[in-house]
């Protein structure tokens, strides 16, 4: 359910029917001139399915089911009828942020979905998500399981479990304008819906899809720092008897927001979709995806002075680096040390819906993912600014997998059985420092690896939805089987790397493999207590091939294989959903038992490599709160709240070290975020506005070195403003023009100074730092941007 705006019946009814006026050329020069103070903007209001022939609410959007059964879409009705904890963000949500906003920053418009990297206003940087704690991505931020959400696209997984880098890089979705949604399952969901890495819940992003009727819309917009973002999207209509077609492509470049060094930032994307629908019903679709995206890595800065650590590099003499003494957004320049990532990926897919009967149908997807990401770091600021201290990581990730699904209703049973097979390759090489690559030539390196993981997973299921007292009971039990074959090979002959005490080549073992699996019942319930108001629980018990680091990228020298062992969940989910016409209201506990969590450690002295390990289980524990009302209909007010305690049940260190009721680190406690959302007709055209305000609570810091949480991080909230105006009065002057709109956005409204993310820098940054020294990655000041689109 969106918590923002949904879309007015008068504002469609507006845009549909109204005639246009008949303006002369100075009186639309005064009319922009009084509305372009205020109304340039991110988006236009609607999405993309407003025509002048047919009003479309598009205030809904499909879910992880819709993805496979195209042309459906779920409603509140639906979603406050499920026994999942699940909730989705539309396209109208965009009005209220940033135009050069990735897929994971919309997902963060959710309760419990918390977004942090080095360049929070963009999609192009290092972000991580969380969900209820459980996390994903390449941000600052590492908690206890941090390959623990699936993330798809248009339903078909983009996730890597095997990588030890957070298992999936946020630039491959940067652009979110390319999509009309995103839905979000919290916890790991009915058999039907669950993937490999869902024990923390799964994301969808849902791309534009083929439409009934024609149409285009393109977009271009501007703000602070050099921002910039184009995009176009082109629809078909349908054509030769039931073939539809969609086309969109974006692009944004930019800086990273208030740096007082230039760290810039660009990405591409294109997503394609061909559709052919039969008179019976059967559904065939072939879909392509391809993102290019490169930027440097923002360095955390001390947010105190610490002894070594200046302006000019690391034990060069010069004033004090930190947030504290050299402003609060300076950095080290590039130019002393920089770290950069091309990313690069392409993903093909087809689907097929076959309708066998009125009540039963074949779903199936296959595809095919190939990413490639180049990271390139120069000088190491904190410790030795030699120009020879170069390193070379170039990972590819591929994978191949096929997904089927039977659906069938027999009286009040709805039916579902369904299997995937999927397999996943990672090659992993990893050259520091003097790579030849970059055409340096030493005797040595200081650390060479070159790992190449393999995994074969299966799985396979059957649930059922009865439907009971007039459909007013509804219970869904359901019984997986999930399996996983794992092998992890060192290519490298054993030369041996000396400055690593002696650990050959990155790897103790000339390979690692293991298989796991296990079955993972579940059951649902919903029951309708009166009209309108819901009650829902769920239970299940599932289970993760265990994470990256316990096969051989840098772990192994520390772990005995024999302690790798199957990370499994057990997750309760209880809740209340309250939906009319113009309330919608949810609230819900979640509770959920991880078992063999692996985390390394770092002792002071290596700042690279973990030198230790730590081993845990972790409760996942707390509340999600989200409302929306419309009292009258031109206003909404929304709220959503995150209240969460997770905490590590069981934590021993290899060292002897316990550590057991620490708060994971990296997860902020508390979240709300409030808005007043406003539209109604002015003039020739529908003026919005929303004011929304974020606070993210405090989350504790490890410390690296001995894996005790003694921190926590500062609170902060945020400010937003955004105004805009959607008129129709150009179509005259313009050949097959809707309307055009116009938006502008004010983030951060009140300038606050705030850090994205913060931790202890013991171990990691430089030896010999105390165990107080935290260190921060900033967040963005004060920004503007604005933007026109128009739609044709």
């Amino acid at each position: 359910m969106n918590i923002s705006t949904e879309t007015k019946d008068y504002e469609s009814k507006f845009l549909l029917n109204s005639q246009p006026r008949k303006f002369t050329q100075k009186k639309i020069c005064l009319l922009l001139a009084g509305i372009g103070m205020f109304t340039l903007g991110p988006y236009s209001y609607g999405g993309d399915n407003i025509t002048k022939n047919s009003g479309v609410n598009i205030g809904e959007v499909s879910n992880n089911y819709s993805s496979n059964v195209e042309n459906k879409k779920i409603d509140k009705k639906k979603i406050a009828q499920s026994s999942e904890s699940k909730l989705a963000v539309t396209k109208n949500q965009l009005e209220y942020m940033a135009p050069n906003t990735g897929a994971f920053q919309l997902a963060g418009r959710l309760p419990g979905v918390q977004v942090l990297g080095s360049n929070p206003s963009s999609g192009v940087g290092s972000n991580s998500l969380n969900i209820n704690g459980f996390g994903v991505g390449t941000g600052p931020t590492v908690n206890g399981h941090f390959n623990a959400i699936q993330v798809n696209l248009d339903g078909i997984p983009l996730s890597n479990p095997l990588s030890g880098d957070g298992g999936f890089y946020s630039v491959e979705v940067p652009i979110a304008q390319i999509l009309v949604g995103v839905t979000v399952n919290y916890g790991p969901g009915n058999p039907s819906s669950r993937w490999q890495s869902s024990i923390g819940g799964t994301v969808n992003f849902l791309p534009v899809q083929p439409s009934k009727k024609p149409s285009f819309k393109v977009g271009t917009s501007f703000g602070s720092y050099g921002s910039e973002t184009q995009f176009a999207v082109a629809k078909s209509g349908l054509f030769d008897n039931g073939w539809s077609a969609v086309a969109s492509f974006g692009q944004t470049s930019g800086r990273v927001p208030g740096l007082e060094f230039n760290y810039p930032t660009q990405a591409s994307v294109f997503f394609g979709k061909l559709m052919k629908t039969t008179m019976s019903g059967n559904r065939y679709s072939l879909g392509l995806y391809i993102s290019r995206s490169k930027y440097l890595s923002v360095p955390s800065v001390p947010l105190t002075p610490l002894g070594g650590y200046t302006v000019n590099g690391y034990g060069v003499p010069g004033a004090p680096l930190s947030e504290k003494t050299s402003g609060f957004y300076s950095t080290e320049t590039p130019d002393q040390s920089y770290f950069q990532y091309t990313d690069n990926i392409w993903l093909l897919y087809a689907k097929q819906h076959w309708a066998l009967s009125e009540n039963s149908s074949i779903d199936n997807k296959i595809w095919f993912k190939h990413s490639h990401r180049i990271h390139v770091g120069h000088g190491l600021y904190n410790g030795d600014t030699s120009p020879t201290l170069d390193e070379y990581y170039p990972p590819i990730f591929y994978s191949i997998g096929d997904r089927i699904k039977y659906s069938t209703h027999i009286s009040n049973n709805h039916i579902k059985v369904g299997a995937y097979l999927y397999y996943i390759n990672y090659k992993n090489p990893y050259i520091l420092y003097n790579a030849p690559v970059l055409h340096e030539s030493v005797s040595n390196f200081y650390y060479d690896a070159d790992n190449d993981t393999s995994q074969m997973s299966e799985y396979g299921y059957i649930q059922d939805t009865i439907n009971l007292l007039n459909d007013r009971l509804k219970v869904t039990p359901g019984i997986a089987y999930a399996a996983y074959q794992t092998s992890d090979a060192n290519l490298l002959p054993p030369t041996g790397s000396p400055l690593l005490h002696g650990v050959v080549n990155g790897t103790f073992d000339s390979g690692v493999e293991t298989s796991f699996g296990g079955f993972e019942p579940s059951l649902g319930i919903n029951y309708q207590v009166i009209k309108n108001l819901y009650l829902y629980g769920y239970g299940a018990r599932t289970n993760a091939n265990p994470e990256n680091e316990s096969y051989g990228n840098e772990y192994t020298f520390y772990i005995d294989p024999s302690k790798i062992k199957l990370v499994n969940n057990t997750d309760f989910e209880l809740g209340i959903k309250y939906h009319t016409k113009n309330v919608f209201a949810s609230v819900n506990y979640y509770h959920d038992q991880v078992n063999n969590i692996v985390k390394g450690l770092y002792a002071n002295g290596t700042d690279l490599f973990p030198t230790g390990y730590k081993l845990g289980n972790a409760l996942y524990q707390g509340v999600n709160l989200q409302a929306s009302w419309e009292p009258i209909y031109w206003l909404n007010i929304y709220a959503s709240a995150n209240i969460q305690h997770p905490y590590y049940t069981k934590l021993l260190t290899s060292s002897g070290g316990s550590f057991s009721g620490n708060i994971l680190s990296g997860i902020p406690l508390r979240s709300f975020l409030f808005g007043v959302a406003y539209k109604n007709e002015i003039g020739p055209g529908v003026f919005s506005a929303n004011l929304d305000d974020r606070y993210v609570g405090a989350a504790g810091m490890s410390n690296p070195v001995t894996g005790d949480v003694t921190l926590r991080t500062n609170p902060y909230n945020l400010v937003n403003l955004t105004l805009g105006y959607k008129t129709t009065i150009f179509d005259d002057y313009i050949p097959l023009l809707k309307y055009v709109g116009l938006r502008f956005g004010i983030y951060n409204l009140l300038n606050r100074k705030y850090n994205e993310s913060e931790s202890i820098g013991s171990g990691i940054n430089e030896p010999n730092l105390p165990s107080n020294a935290v260190f921060g990655t900033q967040g963005a000041p004060r920004t503007l941007y604005g933007t026109v689109s128009l739609k044709f």
